[in-house]
């Protein structure tokens, strides 16, 4: 019998905060830019190359759940923007549907944006919107 490695399908998406899971994401949407920016000379309309100028990491996910005793163990809590001022950042991982093999993570991810349903002993994110320092592949 041989494994079919082409394609991966039911990937596992954690949220990892100083080593610890602290939550799951059932749907995410990452985007790269390279903030590309033509460069040509004076007097020449012809583009020579395209210089990437800044990397931005941008995550949108849904149904985002985070455990609330594991954030709270960690001192991480949601809400004002003097907590979003103490600079703490996580890591979303994406595995292979065996969790054996990650795939890539997101490093230094910070929330930008979003809107969560609170329910007893979880916060459950409906969809927000992350920016993350750098995107790894393994």
């Amino acid at each position: 019998m041989k494994q079919n490695l082409k394609v991966r399908s039911g990937n596992k998406i954690v949220v990892v905060f100083d080593g610890k899971q602290i939550g799951m994401v059932q749907s995410v949407r990452p985007s790269d830019s390279m903030g590309l920016e033509a460069a040509s000379g004076i007097g020449d309309i012809h583009v020579q190359e395209h210089v990437a100028t800044q990397a931005v990491h941008a995550i949108s996910v849904s149904a985002m759940v985070l455990i609330k005793g594991a954030m709270s163990d960690a001192g991480l809590t949601l809400g004002t923007g003097d907590e979003a001022l103490k600079g703490l950042v996580f890591e979303i991982e994406i595995y292979d549907k065996d969790q054996t093999t990650m795939l890539y993570k997101y490093v230094g991810c910070s929330f930008d944006s979003g809107d969560m349903d609170i329910s007893a002993h979880r916060i459950i994110m409906q969809s927000a919107q992350f920016k993350a320092l750098d995107k790894v592949f393994l």
